[in-house]
């Protein structure tokens, strides 16, 4: 009896280490209020992340200086990232080009929304793909009830993200990291597929 208790124990499978991922974002409250939010709703359900949201501001070259800085500290201190992630937006960033090189360079997956954050927001509710303004994105957030004066509504619905997901991968069958999609487009379905481990 004891033999058999002992091969039980042997053969048990040994337990993954949480996946280490940075992020940060251009948004300094609905992107990393997003980012925690779903980081505990996968957690819930059996996701293994650790996820860090970190905002910066306006920028897109300051987010990803900002991302290497973190990284580059969190290695000296034996703490390293197995992924750090970058948010930004299309806006109107003349300094976006040159940020998914550097990103690149760096290997740091770079992110990008466009035209903003907002329409990534707008999928876990509807299925549209119609290009808006930015003004016109921030009223459809508020009157969809996703987002109230920049600040993620506490009922947002994360369940729906596997749909929000489906529905950014027809909007652009090309999505990829450091690269800017179609308006609207957004890259988030890279980082949800990074926080379920895949």
């Amino acid at each position: 009896m004891a033999a058999r208790t002992q091969s039980r124990r042997t053969s048990r499978p040994k337990r993954q280490p949480a996946r280490r991922i940075l992020v940060v974002t251009e948004g300094t409250r609905t992107e990393p209020q997003y980012v925690e939010g779903l980081n505990r709703y996968l957690r819930n359900a059996g996701a293994t992340a650790v996820v860090k949201a970190v905002a910066v501001g306006k920028d897109p070259m300051k987010v990803v200086r900002k991302c290497i800085e973190i990284r580059d500290k969190a290695a000296s201190n034996e703490k390293d990232y197995d992924v750090c992630v970058c948010l930004v937006d299309v806006d109107q960033h003349d300094a976006l080009p040159a940020a998914c090189q550097l990103a690149a360079r760096e290997s740091i997956l770079l992110l990008v929304s466009n035209l903003k954050f907002e329409a990534w927001l707008r999928w876990h509710v509807e299925d549209k793909r119609s290009t808006l303004s930015t003004t016109q994105l921030d009223e459809l957030t508020e009157k969809l009830g996703l987002v109230t004066k920049k600040m993620l509504a506490p009922t947002f619905p994360f369940h729906a993200v596997h749909s929000a997901c489906e529905i950014a991968r027809r909007a652009d069958p090309e999505l990829e990291s450091g690269r800017i999609g179609p308006d609207p487009s957004s890259a988030m379905p890279i980082l949800v597929d990074l926080m379920l481990g895949r």
